[in-house]
């Protein structure tokens, strides 16, 4: 399945927007545009996108991936915000991806993650997470040096954090 998100290139900040339905209820109709900037507003009106069939197999869509798109598009509305793959939207390079941070139901915490809206303050407690978690990331993979990559923007997002 090719994953779909919203991203804010103003904050760097990204979603997936529940792929084959957003596909099916966005893209197909025309709301939106694979690798092209949205309109929040059109998107918040596209009453097809907000009202999916009541059925047990989309309480997924209600009770996790709706919520958070509408806080995410409340949020940055005002923002430059494209729609596509990550690969369109976000970042072309595992390196670029550093720079953004995920939000939302299907989140894959990135460095920044852990920094702003968990307030880590070390290395240490980021490992810890992961640990508890049991899930390990695919930046902690010792592989082009992500690991060292990820602790250097996790570093310095807690250093943009304590100079603000």
């Amino acid at each position: 399945m090719t994953f779909l998100y919203f991203a804010c290139t103003d904050c760097k900040i990204f979603i997936e927007i529940g792929s084959r339905w957003a596909a099916w209820s966005l893209d197909a109709n025309g709301v939106v545009k694979r690798g092209e900037q949205i309109s929040a507003e059109a998107v918040l009106s596209a009453e097809q996108y907000w009202s999916p069939p009541k059925e047990e197999s989309s309480g997924w869509l209600y009770n996790q991936v709706l919520p958070s798109v509408l806080a995410f598009l409340e949020t940055h509305k005002e923002h430059r915000i494209l729609f596509g793959t990550q690969d369109e939207v976000v970042a072309r390079t595992d390196d670029e991806l550093f720079d953004w941070m995920e939000v939302g139901h299907l989140l894959q915490p990135l460095p920044r993650y852990y920094a702003e809206v968990l307030g880590f303050t070390s290395w240490e407690q980021v490992l810890d997470r992961i640990a508890q978690e049991g899930n390990e990331p695919w930046w902690m993979t010792d592989w082009d040096d992500w690991p060292k990559k990820a602790k250097k923007k996790f570093d310095e997002c807690v250093l943009a954090k304590n100079d603000s």
